[in-house]
C-alpha cells in the first residue's frame, strides 16, 4: 500500500499514532454508525426503459466508494494524501517485496488518511483502486495473499516505495472475515522492523474486492493494536465495503 506519513514514521520522518489515539478513533467511528447503512428506498416511479444507465469513470468510482467525513464522528475528517489520486509513480501493493503484476492494470486510485479534529494523522487510511478488469482486481488480492503467506520472517527485504528502508516482517499473518460486505476479502496483520531503526510498527490491512475494484483500509501504530483498535478498522471496512458492493463500472 502507498505509505502515509505515519507509515513512513518507522524511518524517522514522523511520530506514529499511539494505541490510545486509535482507541479514541474507535469510539468515534462506532458512534457514527453502529449499523450498516440502510438501503435507499425503492423508487415508486418506474424508470423508463429507454433511459441509458449513466456511465461512471474509474476516478468517479473510487471516490464514490472511498471513506469520507460522513463516515466519521467527533470532528474526525479525511484528507487526500500526496499523490493519493494518481496512479503513475504511486504504489498500491508492496507487501514484503512481493511480486504484484496487477499494479500495471490499475486505472484509478484514491487514498485518504484520517485526521483528528486538530488535524493530526492517527495512522489510518483508505485506498480504493479501480482495475481494467475484474480478473485484475482478483489477481491483486491473490498476489497480496501470496506475499503475506510467503513473507520471510528472518531477513530484511527491500520495498518498492522510494525512500523506505529495508523491512523485516517479524509477524506476517493472513486471515479473512465472513462479516465483511465483500466475500472476496483478506486481512493482513504484521509487525515490522526497519533496518537500522529501533522499535516496531504494527499494521492491520483489510482488503475487499468486488468487480474491478479493490478497497483497502489500513492502520498502523507503534504499539500493538487492541481489540477496540481492530474493531474500529473493521467497522470502517464495513462502511466502505457496503458502498463497494453498490457500485460498478458501466
Amino acid at each position: 500500500m502507498s505509505r502515509t506519513p505515519t507509515l513512513r514514521s518507522l524511518a524517522g520522518t514522523a511520530a506514529t499514532a499511539s494505541t490510545a489515539l486509535l482507541l479514541a478513533f474507535a469510539l468515534a467511528a462506532c458512534s457514527s454508525s453502529g449499523a450498516k447503512p440502510a438501503a435507499a428506498p425503492a423508487s415508486t416511479t418506474p424508470a423508463a426503459s429507454s433511459t441509458p444507465t449513466p456511465s461512471v469513470s474509474p476516478a468517479q468510482l473510487v471516490q464514490q466508494v472511498g471513506m469520507s467525513d460522513s463516515d466519521l464522528a467527533n470532528g474526525y475528517t479525511v484528507k487526500l494524501i500526496p499523490g493519493g489520486d494518481q496512479v503513475a509513480g504511486q504504489v498500491t501493493l508492496d507487501y514484503c517485496a512481493g511480486h504484484f503484476s496487477s499494479e500495471a492494470h490499475r486505472l484509478a486510485r484514491r487514498q485518504v488518511e484520517v485526521l483528528t479534529a486538530a488535524g493530526a494523522p492517527i495512522g489510518v487510511s483508505n485506498e480504493v483502486v479501480a482495475y481494467d478488469t475484474p480478473q485484475a482486481a482478483l489477481l491483486a488480492l491473490a498476489q497480496l495473499r501470496t506475499a503475506v503467506t510467503h513473507c520471510p520472517k528472518t531477513t530484511y527485504v527491500a520495498g518498492t516505495v522510494a525512500g523506505e528502508p529495508a523491512l523485516r516482517y517479524d509477524v506476517s499473518q493472513l486471515s479473512g472475515s465472513s462479516a465483511l460486505p465483500a466475500k472476496d476479502n483478506a486481512i493482513a496483520t504484521s509487525g515490522v522492523s526497519a533496518k537500522g531503526q529501533k522499535g516496531e510498527l504494527y499494521n492491520i490491512e483489510v482488503f475487499q474486492v468486488h468487480g474491478s475494484v479493490l478497497d483497502g483500509v489500513y492502520a498502523s501504530s507503534d504499539t500493538k493494536p487492541t481489540a477496540d483498535d481492530t474493531a474500529a478498522v473493521l467497522h470502517l471496512a464495513e462502511l466502505t465495503g457496503q458502498r463497494l458492493l453498490g457500485t460498478s463500472l458501466t
